[in-house]
């Protein structure tokens, strides 16, 4: 089945266009998309899929952005990651999960959304590119810290052993085309699936917007010029397979572009890769002092959030590429009576978050307007909607906006988060009457 081109959005300049008209994206990331759309498991809650749909496009949204990748261990089942998993094991699938992913696209054009669908993710909640790397090489992944979800505190190794490790995927040339095998095979079970509901092939689906190689890659080497060229390499020549299954899609790379301009080149200069990506975390970059009551730290945040978002516009337009700030986040507030594990129950206040909030919609939306800037749009991290954090210590998955590998409710907005949602739905009607 061929869909009008017109329905697909696409990229004309730094222009996001739909229909003929300019299109930005006001988003929510809902990482939890495919689980939770399947049709019966521990994971499955299709009532409440449809509750969040709704009440997000009551907000104005219309962008999810979820994940179409989650791999299992050879090791049995592993800590903070998200079960059950779509890839077993190279090449082989969970049809419950992926039908449950065909059965949430299918509802997206019910609430007037389309999808930002991730193939593959650097981090250990989803399995990710360590876990490719733990196939090849069939040793365990090194965890980094985590949040132990019995004990409730932030426990594990070492960051940086975690990073080489993952780095791996696209980085070790012994590794390289075994991973890189199994990968170009998963894009194309993905890409090229027919919907088991709507019976369209996803490559010619008009509610999926653009694919994502991974989410938040991380770079090689970067004392070396070298680095830029190999992850160059990587990102173009998996962008372009995936341009060569699917004409119609947008193709972004998930990167945070947090490492400065040439990073950012490297990164989105591929012409295979037709939207650049953003994400700005004040708290895990140490731009935010989560101890901090007064208005200090989190203005400190802000000023480097303008800064932030005006640079990334500006790289864009030069690379005549629309951008979009796909994740943006901050927790509730985390001192006095609400310190500690109080921070991630949905009664803390949400002072600081909102104050974030309200200036990420006023740079995001001024970039928007601008001719200087190619920005068209956000969405933040990350919904939960109708789910709560767990009452009692537990290691079963709670599926709030917060992945396995952190506290539940920590960066969530829940439905019960009146004043945000607001700040949010202000930001899409402001995104609506946006004209460059």
């Amino acid at each position: 089945m061929t869909m009008p081109r017109a329905d697909f959005v696409s990229a004309q300049g730094t222009r996001l266009v739909r229909h003929g008209q300019p299109y930005f994206v006001s988003g929510a990331n809902y990482w939890q998309a495919m689980n939770l759309g399947m049709a019966a498991g521990p994971s499955s809650d299709r009532s409440r899929v449809l509750h969040d749909l709704a009440a997000l496009s009551s907000r104005g949204i219309n962008t999810v952005r979820i994940l179409a990748a989650t791999e299992g261990s050879q090791y049995g089942r592993q800590p903070d990651r998200i079960y059950p998993a779509l890839m077993t094991s190279p090449g082989k699938y969970d049809a419950a999960v992926f039908a449950g992913l065909d059965w949430f696209l299918a509802q997206l054009p019910r609430h007037n959304m389309s999808a930002v669908v991730s193939l593959s993710n650097y981090w250990t909640w989803s399995g990710g590119a360590a876990q490719y790397v733990s196939w090849a090489t069939d040793t365990a992944i090194p965890y980094p810290v985590q949040w132990d979800h019995v004990n409730q505190v932030f426990a594990g190794g070492d960051y940086q052993r975690y990073l080489d490790y993952a780095g791996r995927f696209y980085a070790d040339p012994d590794l390289y085309n075994t991973t890189q095998a199994w990968f170009r095979d998963h894009i194309r079970a993905v890409v090229t699936r027919r919907n088991t509901v709507t019976g369209i092939e996803y490559r010619d689906d008009p509610s999926i917007l653009a694919w994502e190689l991974m989410n938040e890659p991380q770079i090689i080497d970067s004392a070396s010029l070298a680095g830029h060229d190999q992850l160059f390499e990587w990102i173009d020549s998996t962008a372009s397979l995936i341009h060569a299954l699917d004409p119609h899609h947008l193709v972004t790379t998930g990167a945070e572009s947090k490492n400065g301009e040439q990073w950012f080149n490297a990164m989105h200069k591929s012409k295979h890769i037709t939207l650049a990506s953003c994400h700005f975390w004040p708290l895990n970059w140490g731009l935010y002092n989560s101890k901090d009551p007064t208005l200090d730290s989190v203005d400190y945040s802000i000023r480097k959030m303008n800064l932030f978002v005006d640079s990334i516009g500006r790289w864009s337009r030069q690379l005549d590429k629309p951008c979009v700030l796909f994740e943006y986040g901050l927790m509730r507030d985390n001192w006095g009576p609400d310190a500690g594990l109080g921070a991630y129950s949905p009664a803390a206040p949400v002072t600081h978050r909102n104050r974030f909030y309200a200036a990420v919609a006023d740079a995001v939306v001024g970039n928007c307007r601008s001719e200087e800037s190619a920005f068209a749009g956000a969405g933040f991290w990350a919904y939960a909607g109708t789910a709560r954090p767990p009452r009692v210590p537990t290691e079963q998955i709670s599926w709030t906006g917060d992945p396995p590998h952190e506290p539940p409710g920590w960066n969530s907005v829940f439905d019960s988060d009146t004043a945000t949602l607001s700040i949010i739905n202000e930001f899409s009607q402001r995104l609506s009457n946006c004209q460059k």
